[in-house]
C-alpha cells in the first residue's frame, strides 16, 4: 500500500511536476554548497588524529606551554649551481626582510640570518653542526625558515601564495628559490586537490554520459538518470558543507572525491534497476500509465535493501578513532540517502513526464543478443557448476598472493604524481642539506631531562642532530628538535619514531614524540586499530541484513565468503601491480579499509539484485531453474551496472594523489572481478548446487 501511494505520488498528473520542482530548488540550493565546499574542508592529517595519539599530545604542549602547537612550519630553500656569493646572502636577507613585512596572518618572524638582525636564541640553534646550518656544507644553497599558524582559516595557503608572489617579483638573478616544508607541501596538495576537484567532476559525469549512451542507445534516457544522480548530488555535498561549516564533523578533499564516485556509481546502478524493470513490463504488453508504478512497485524492495546495506556499512565508520575516517563515514551515508530518496521519486517523475518518448528513437525491451548471451552463460552453468567453482576459488587463491608482497605506506608529504614547487625544494633540500631538517621531530621532556635526552638520541643511528629549542620560560617541560638522517616523509621515517620514543623512555619517560613522520606513524597504527574493529563489524552488518532480505542463513553465509575472496584476491592483484610492476614507494594507509568498505557494501548490491530475483523467480520454477532465470534475467542490467560503478571509480585514478589512484583503481578492479567473474559465475554455480538447501533454514513457497 505505501509503495502504492508512493508510485501515485511520484508518477502522478500533479505530483510529478511538484516532485521535480521540489528536487531542483533543493539542487540549486545545494550548488552553493558545492561552490564553496573548499573552503571548509580540513587539510593536514594532525586534525583526524585521535586526542590521545602522542604526536597530538606533543601538539597540546608545544601550544599550551610554547605558544607554537599549530605553527606549521615553512621553509624557503635558495640555490645557485657552482655556489652562494656574497651579494646572493645579501640579497636572501633582504628577502626576508621583506617576508617578515608582508604581514601574513599567524606568522612567526621571519627567520633570516644574513640579515644581521635574527635573535640569539634562534641563532644559536641554527649554528652550523654536524652539517645543519643556514647554509649548506658545499655553500650553494641556504635556508630561510618561518611558521604559519594552522588554526586561521587559509592561513598556510594563503600565506605559501604571498611568499612565492613577492619572491618572484623581487627575484635576484641567477638565485633560484624554493617554498617547500610541511607548509608548502600543504598548500600544494590544496591547489591539486582544487584542480582534480574539477577534472573528476568532469570525468565522473562524461564517463557516466558515453556509459549510459552504450547501454540504451536512447539520449533522453541516458540523460535522465544523469540530471537525477546530479540533483542528488549536489545536495549531499550541500548537507555535507552545512555540517562541515556547523561544526559538526571534519572532512577533507579525499573525503568530497568519494561522495561524488559514489554518489554517481550507486546512483546509476540504481537508476539502471529500476529502468530495466520499466522495460520489462513495457516488453510484456503493459500499458505505459500502469507500466511505471509497477517497475517502481517490484523495484523499491532490491533499491532500498541495497541502499540500507551501503548506509549501514559507511555508518560503521563512526567506530573509528581516526577522525577522517569516521566523519567519512556519516557523508557518504547521506549521499547514499539522498540519492535513495532521488531514485524512488525524482526518477520515476521525469520518466512519467517523458513516457514512452524517453526510448527514442525506439524502444527494445530486451535486445535479443543480450539475452542470448546470458541465455549461453546459465546454460554453462547448468553444465559445469563444480568446474566454475573450482577454478574460480583457484584464481582468486593466486591473486591473493600478492598481499604477501611487503610494502611501505604513504603518508603526508608523499603521494602526489604531479611536480610541485614543494616537491622540488625537498629534492633541492635533500642534495645539500640533511633531509630530516625538512621536517624534525619534536620531542617534549622536562627541563631537568634534556642533556640526557640529547645523548640517548645521538646514540641512534636514524638521528642525525638532536637540539634544544630555546625554552619558553612558561612551563617545565623542554622541547628537543630531532633531524633524522633520512626522508622524513618516507615509511622508514616513521618506523623510525618506534624506536625514538623507546629510546628517550629509557631516559625521561614521560618523553613524548611529535612532528610529521610521528604523525604519519600514529595515523598508520590508529588506522590499524580502526581496521580490525571495523571489518568483521562490517560483515556481521551485512550478513544480518542479507539474511533479513533473503529470508535465509545458507545464501548470506557464501555470499559473504565469496565477497571477502573477491575482496583479497583484487588487494593481491593492486598490491602486486603497484609495488612490482610500477614501483610505488608504498601503499595508501587506509587502501584496505576503504576498500573493503565499497567493496562489501557494494558488491552486496549485486548480490541483493541476483539474489532476490533468484528467490522471485525460484517461487515457480524451483531453486536451480530460478537461479538461471534470474542470471538470464539480470545479467544484462548487473553486467552494466557493474561497469558503469567501475568507470565512477577509475575516475580517481585520473587525479595527481597517488593515495585516490590506489583507491580508484582497487575498488574498479574489484568491481569488474566481482561483476564479471564472481557475480556472474561462481555464485549462481554455487546456489545451483545448493538448490533449495540455499534457503535454509527457510524455504521457498
Amino acid at each position: 500500500m505505501r509503495v502504492a501511494r508512493l508510485a501515485a505520488a511520484a508518477t502522478g498528473p500533479r505530483g510529478r511536476w511538484v516532485t521535480v520542482g521540489v528536487w531542483v530548488a533543493l539542487g540549486l540550493a545545494g550548488l552553493l554548497g558545492r561552490i564553496h565546499i573548499g573552503d571548509v574542508t580540513a587539510a593536514g592529517q594532525s586534525s583526524f588524529l585521535p586526542k590521545n595519539a602522542e604526536s597530538t599530545e606533543v601538539l597540546d604542549v608545544l601550544q599550551s606551554d610554547f605558544k607554537g602547537g599549530d605553527d606549521v612550519p615553512v621553509l624557503v630553500v635558495f640555490e645557485r649551481n657552482g655556489g652562494l656569493t656574497a651579494a646572493d646572502l645579501n640579497a636572501i636577507g633582504r628577502l626576508g626582510q621583506g617576508l617578515d613585512r608582508l604581514g601574513l596572518a599567524g606568522a612567526t618572524p621571519v627567520f633570516a640570518p644574513f640579515s644581521g638582525e635574527a635573535k640569539k636564541p634562534l641563532g644559536a640553534v641554527a649554528r652550523i653542526a654536524h652539517g645543519i646550518g643556514p647554509v649548506s656544507r658545499d655553500g650553494e644553497a641556504a635556508l630561510v625558515a618561518l611558521a604559519i599558524d594552522a588554526n586561521e582559516r587559509n592561513a598556510v595557503v594563503g600565506g605559501v601564495a604571498r611568499i612565492r608572489a613577492y619572491l618572484a617579483k623581487h627575484r635576484h638573478p641567477g638565485l633560484h628559490s624554493y617554498v617547500t616544508g610541511p607548509g608548502g607541501i600543504a598548500a600544494d596538495l590544496e591547489h591539486v586537490a582544487d584542480d582534480a576537484a574539477k577534472t573528476l567532476l568532469i570525468a565522473t559525469l562524461g564517463l557516466v554520459l558515453v556509459l549510459l549512451l552504450v547501454v540504451y542507445r536512447a539520449p533522453v534516457l541516458a540523460l535522465l538518470p544523469l540530471l537525477t544522480v546530479g540533483i542528488a548530488y549536489l545536495i549531499s555535498i550541500g548537507v555535507a558543507y552545512l555540517l562541515i561549516e556547523a561544526g559538526a564533523i571534519v572532512v577533507n578533499a579525499e573525503g568530497t572525491f568519494l561522495l561524488l564516485v559514489l554518489v554517481f556509481g550507486a546512483g546509476t546502478d540504481y537508476s539502471l534497476l529500476l529502468i530495466h524493470r520499466y522495460r520489462e513490463e513495457l516488453g510484456r504488453g503493459v500499458a505505459p500509465a500502469a507500466a511505471l508504478p509497477d517497475a517502481l512497485a517490484q523495484s523499491v524492495r532490491p533499491i532500498a535493501a541495497s541502499a540500507g546495506t551501503v548506509i549501514a556499512a559507511m555508518l560503521v565508520l563512526l567506530l573509528a578513532d581516526l577522525e577522517s575516517t569516521r566523519w567519512l563515514g556519516p557523508v557518504l551515508a547521506i549521499g547514499i540517502a539522498v540519492m535513495l530518496a532521488a531514485s524512488l521519486t525524482l526518477l520515476p517523475a521525469v520518466l512519467s513526464l517523458f513516457g514512452e518518448r524517453v526510448f527514442w528513437p525506439g524502444r527494445d525491451a530486451e535486445p535479443g543478443e543480450r539475452n542470448r548471451r546470458w541465455a549461453r552463460i546459465a546454460a554453462l552453468v547448468r553444465r559445469r557448476p563444480r568446474a566454475i567453482v573450482a577454478i574460480v576459488s583457484a584464481g582468486l587463491v593466486v591473486l591473493s598472493l600478492g598481499n604477501l608482497v611487503d610494502h611501505g605506506t604513504l603518508g603526508f608529504g608523499q603521494g602526489e604524481t604531479r611536480s610541485t614547487e614543494s616537491g622540488r625544494g625537498t629534492e633541492i633540500l635533500e642534495e645539500h642539506f640533511p633531509p630530516g631538517l625538512g621536517s624534525p621531530l619534536t620531542a617534549v621532556v622536562r627541563i631537568g631531562q634534556v642533556e640526557d635526552a640529547i645523548g640517548s638520541l645521538e646514540e641512534l643511528g636514524a638521528v642525525k642532530l638532536a637540539v634544544p629549542v630555546p625554552p619558553s620560560g612558561l612551563s617545565t617541560e623542554a622541547a628537543i628538535a630531532i633531524v633524522l638522517r633520512g626522508n622524513p616523509y618516507s615509511t622508514r621515517a616513521a618506523d623510525q619514531v618506534e624506536g625514538i620514543r623507546e629510546k628517550l623512555q629509557e631516559v625521561a619517560p614521560s618523553a613524548l614524540v611529535g612532528g610529521i613522520p610521528a604523525e604519519n606513524y600514529d595515523i598508520e597504527q590508529t588506522n590499524s586499530r580502526d581496521t580490525k574493529l571495523i571489518v568483521p563489524v562490517v560483515l556481521l552488518l551485512v550478513g544480518l541484513i542479507l539474511a533479513m532480505v533473503l529470508r535465509a542463513l545458507a545464501a548470506p553465509a557464501y555470499l559473504i565468503v565469496t565477497v571477502v575472496a573477491s575482496f583479497a584476491a583484487t588487494l593481491g592483484l593492486v598490491t602486486f601491480v603497484f609495488t612490482e610492476i610500477f614501483g610505488v614507494s608504498g601503499m595508501a594507509f587506509n587502501l584496505v579499509l576503504l576498500a573493503f568498505i565499497f567493496l562489501v557494501a557494494l558488491g552486496v548490491d549485486y548480490n541483493i539484485f541476483l539474489m532476490t530475483r533468484a528467490r522471485e523467480e525460484a517461487a515457480t520454477l524451483g531453486t536451480r531453474d530460478g537461479i538461471l532465470a534470474a542470471l538470464e534475467n539480470t545479467g544484462g542490467v548487473i553486467t552494466g551496472a557493474g561497469v558503469i560503478l567501475a568507470g565512477t571509480f577509475a575516475t580517481l585514478t585520473l587525479l595527481p594523489l597517488e593515495e585516490l589512484v590506489q583507491i580508484g583503481a582497487t575498488v574498479a578492479l574489484g568491481v569488474l572481478l566481482d561483476t564479471f567473474v564472481v557475480r556472474a559465475l561462481m555464485i549462481p554455480a554455487i546456489t545451483y548446487l545448493c538448490g533449495d538447501r540455499a534457503w535454509w533454514p527457510g524455504r521457498v513457497s
